[in-house]
């Protein structure tokens, strides 16, 4: 019986330290001092609370929930709570926890289960373990003033800077943990990123404030390097010979690792067998090795518009793992067969050698799809191969569109750089033909893969994407009727097909865009996990990641135990060693996936805010694509989004309505997809924000008087509403 089953069958509560373990030493044969270590574990857990008297609890039975709290630099956080939606923390409760940092919560206030507010009880660990910052010297002494402005000053003495840091250099300081306990934080430099306020500096800072390190540590590059870069077919007779075949790879211009390969057959019934083939990153990453450890750490790679943050080291991502044009390499190879319309017959997954023909672009593939001679001539033994894979993908959209999948026209700016690091420009960029080829088919094959290891009960890893809450559904729904379009959204939120005749009908209009932000933002956001709920966005009952395991853990991961069950490992031992592995990757994986979503997205919004400084004064045309009380959100034709505040709307009193996302004044009206000029008044790289003014409206600085509801609000209550979160909330980029 565990220590807390005892507490609570015995009554055993509010108790202190001492009287606690007499007690529960009645019912052990563990020493005193054994106890005590056990109860002090379970309070640093958050099982077990020892309050301002010293005396202990059960935390669940007061009502403490553990959490992860991330704090907006407004000053208010959310906590993220297992199974439940976040909880919205306000400024004043927060009771001074960091961003990262593992809490016990209370609830304060439940409008519904989707929209709670909460309170800090105590802080269980501090997550806190670095700081980026800006490095000033001073006359009595030496200080970093954190990015973060929620944080403290870090005090540096002289021996804590050994990496020769200046004065205004941007740093990156390792705290001392025990400093932060004393809310006085000390510190030591570990690393000088450049000059504050120089681009390189400010990326690098936001990079190493997510935790993110482009470099590896010795011990996992010296385990890369002694990998052999040389694929001998002779060392592996029992892989499927693939290498007589039309192989090829489909990627951008600036590629630089391959980890996916197509090629097919006909077969003779008429039909085709088409070969997904994708690198065998798990031949070269041991389980437990320097690299798999780093790599479970990492999560994912990490894009930004100049640089890569890797999983896995240059001697895997882009040489023995990657896919290169005429060279051996080892596959996990999905082999599925279709018949002449098709449709799929069967799958099969193999353990394969290719050697890749073809280093194909989405530019080069686009010019066959349009008939281009040249590149008809330079590809002529795949040109039909990639006609066929058109028809195929088209097969499969068309499949999908049927049962449901959501397909929402969302191009992502696209920054972008020259050879300098200059921003050159900001554009929109649509997917083309060519990308949807190789999406349908590795969605095609991530669905095979899942369906049948979920048919076979193994321990696995699954992407996952559940249905949209009902509260969510129902303020979209109203949403859109109030903006006259008429919708049949289901309260259960059960229907995916709903949200495509909605797409479907606002296709061409001028604000097709900030609806289909609006749907985006209403959507749950798919995470990893070991049981199969479905992919609701793709209305896919099975669904995997699998063909990315040079940039994703847990596709790796299940490479590992696909490769294990090919190998005739008994289900029953399977079972046994992944079950709780794949618990904890999934967790981890979505945990680094969001880490890296929210990076990018820092990084992309200092891009932004740099380049619109170039544009001070300058007119644009833009969309109202988000309204509060406190201004209007304007996104330009190029995805740059900035805030025009109230004040510098038309002089006028407005009411602020919620329901159709309007500021409506006596004289004016503001409402979302409505189109307007503006002006770039400012632009702050610091907090990576972007101000419009209105076009022709004289800037008068005059008070405006905003209408607030009628109910009292109280300061807990200001920024709890679901509109709050549903409005400011960005997209993410396109992660299926």
């Amino acid at each position: 019986m565990s220590i807390i089953e005892i507490i609570r069958e015995n009554n055993l509560i509010y108790l202190t330290m001492d009287k606690l373990v007499k007690e529960l030493k009645k019912f052990s044969s563990e020493s005193v001092d054994e106890i005590k270590q056990e109860i002090n574990s379970l309070i640093h857990s958050g099982e077990l609370y020892l309050d301002e008297n010293k005396k202990i609890s059960i935390s669940a039975d007061r009502g403490y929930i553990k959490a992860k709290i991330t704090v907006n630099r407004k000053g208010y956080g959310f906590a993220q709570v297992s199974g439940m939606t976040d909880f919205f923390i306000p400024a004043y409760q927060i009771n001074g926890a960091f961003s990262g940092d593992d809490v016990l919560v209370e609830i304060t206030k439940r409008v519904t289960d989707e929209n709670i507010e909460a309170r800090v009880v105590t802080i269980l660990n501090r997550n806190t373990t670095h700081v980026v910052g800006t490095y000033i010297e001073g006359k009595s002494k030496n200080v970093v003033f954190p990015d973060d402005d929620k944080l403290p000053q870090v005090r540096i003495f002289k021996t804590d800077n050994q990496v020769g840091a200046k004065n205004n250099d941007k740093v990156w300081v390792e705290i001392d943990t025990n400093s932060i306990e004393k809310n006085s934080l000390k510190g030591r430099i570990i690393e000088v990123l450049g000059r504050a306020n120089t681009p390189k500096a400010e990326q690098l800072s936001i990079i190493r404030s997510f935790n993110l390190d482009e470099r590896f540590p010795e011990n996992v590059l010296n385990n890369a390097k002694s990998i052999n870069q040389n694929v001998d077919i002779k060392n592996f007779p029992k892989r499927e010979d693939y290498t007589k075949m039309r192989v090829i790879t489909i990627d951008g211009e600036d590629a630089r690792d391959f980890d996916d390969a197509l090629s097919i057959e006909p077969t003779k019934n008429g039909g085709y067998m088409l070969y997904v083939h994708i690198a065998d990153v798990s031949n070269y990453v041991i389980e437990n090795s320097a690299l798999d450890k780093e790599a479970y750490n990492r999560g994912t790679s990490v894009y930004f518009p100049n640089q890569v943050i890797p999983m896995l080291p240059k001697e895997l991502s882009n040489g023995v793992c990657s896919l290169s044009e005429g060279n051996f390499r080892l596959v996990l190879t999905v082999e599925i067969e279709l018949n002449k319309d098709y449709e799929v017959l069967s799958s099969k997954i193999k353990e394969g050698i290719i050697k890749s023909h073809h280093r194909m672009t989405y530019t080069e593939v686009m010019k066959l799809l349009k008939a281009d001679e040249f590149m008809i001539d330079k590809y002529s033994d795949v040109y039909q191969d990639i006609l066929t894979y058109r028809a195929i993908s088209a097969k499969l959209k068309q499949d999908r569109l049927r049962r449901g999948e959501i397909r929402m026209n969302l191009p992502e700016p696209f920054i972008l750089e020259n050879d300098a690091g200059e921003i050159v420009s900001i554009e929109n960029r649509e997917q083309d033909e060519a990308h949807e080829i190789i999406e349908s088919l590795m969605i095609l094959a991530n669905e095979c893969v899942a369906k049948k290891f979920s048919d076979l009960k193994i321990p696995f890893v699954y992407r996952v994407h559940e249905k949209p809450d009902e509260m969510k559904v129902n303020h979209l729904s109203e949403l859109l009727k109030n903006l006259g379009v008429a919708n049949d959204l289901k309260t259960d939120g059960d229907q995916p097909m709903s949200y495509q005749k909605i797409i479907d009908k606002i296709t061409g209009l001028p604000y097709e865009k900030t609806i289909t932000k609006l749907i985006l933002r209403t959507m749950m956001k798919a995470r990893y996990a070991p049981t199969c709920l479905g992919h609701f966005g793709l209305a896919s009952e099975f669904y995997c990641h699998f063909t990315s395991p040079i940039r994703r853990y847990p596709d790796l991961l299940i490479h590992r135990i696909i490769k294990a069950y090919l190998g005739g490992v008994p289900i029953s031992d399977l079972k046994l060693h992944f079950s709780e592995i794949v618990e904890r990757a999934s967790d981890r994986s979505s945990e680094t996936e969001k880490n890296a979503d929210e990076a990018e997205r820092e990084v992309d919004d200092y891009k932004k805010a740099l380049y619109m400084t170039k544009f001070l004064g300058e007119k644009f045309k833009g969309t109202i694509s988000g309204v509060q009380e406190y201004g209007i959100f304007v996104e330009l034709e190029n995805g740059v989004e900035g805030l025009v505040r109230l004040e510098y709307l038309p002089n006028d009193e407005y009411t602020y309505n919620e329901d159709s996302l309007s500021l409506i004044g006596s004289h004016n009206k503001f409402s979302i997809g409505d189109e307007v000029d503006v002006i770039v008044a400012s632009a702050n790289t610091h907090l990576r924000q972007i101000d419009f003014e209105l076009a022709g409206v004289e800037k008068t600085l005059k008070n405006f008087v905003v209408n607030k509801p009628k109910k009292k609000q109280t300061k807990s209550s200001k920024k709890s509403s679901f509109n709050q979160k549903f409005n400011k909330k960005k997209s993410n980029k396109k992660r299926r």
